[in-house]
């Protein structure tokens, strides 16, 4: 597996500002504990990096915690180090995948990378191994996306030029 780089990209029309990483923005977040390595999370960046402290404040989106005083359940927050963020990625409208194909699956409450062994019912769901959980299931098309790396600011794979982009995913 390639070493991850976190590289924020910027632009002249920011002014130098992290653009994917600003106030609001919406990222993913992985983990390493144990039992957590291999999946990323959604989140809304409270808090964005500065030059001084490349720390970022994120409130979850699926993962909550439980307030023992009053038994209310709220969206976690955490400060997290950037190495751990990323934009969310790309995802393609519609996608057919092949055996082999490294993609992210929503699972638990989080995306977690696999590889698909089996296409079923024509390609309408995935059989998808977990290297990380040594578990196989089967999802529906609209719950996989294909895995990407976000390197030196950039998506690897990149996207497809032809490919049209589905800005409503259905798990973020």
């Amino acid at each position: 597996r390639q070493d991850k780089a976190i590289m924020p990209t910027t632009t002249p029309e920011s002014g130098g500002k992290e653009e994917p990483f600003e106030k609001d923005a919406q990222v993913e977040v992985s983990f390493e504990e144990e039992g957590f390595r291999g999946s990323w999370y959604t989140a809304t960046v409270l808090r964005p990096p500065s030059s001084r402290k490349p720390r970022i404040s994120v409130q979850f989106h699926t993962l909550t915690v439980k307030d023992p005083l009053n038994d209310t359940t709220h969206p976690l927050r955490e400060s997290v180090d950037l190495i751990l963020v990323r934009p969310i990625p790309p995802r393609e409208s519609r996608r057919s995948f092949r055996v082999d194909d490294d993609v992210d699956a929503f699972h638990n409450d989080g995306w977690w990378e696999g590889i698909v062994i089996a296409v079923i019912d024509g390609g309408t769901r995935y059989s998808v191994y977990f290297r990380s959980s040594r578990e196989q299931i089967d999802f529906p098309e609209s719950l996989i996306r294909l895995h990407r790396e976000w390197v030196h600011g950039k998506w690897d794979p990149p996207l497809d030029q032809n490919a049209k982009v589905d800005d409503q995913s259905p798990c973020v």
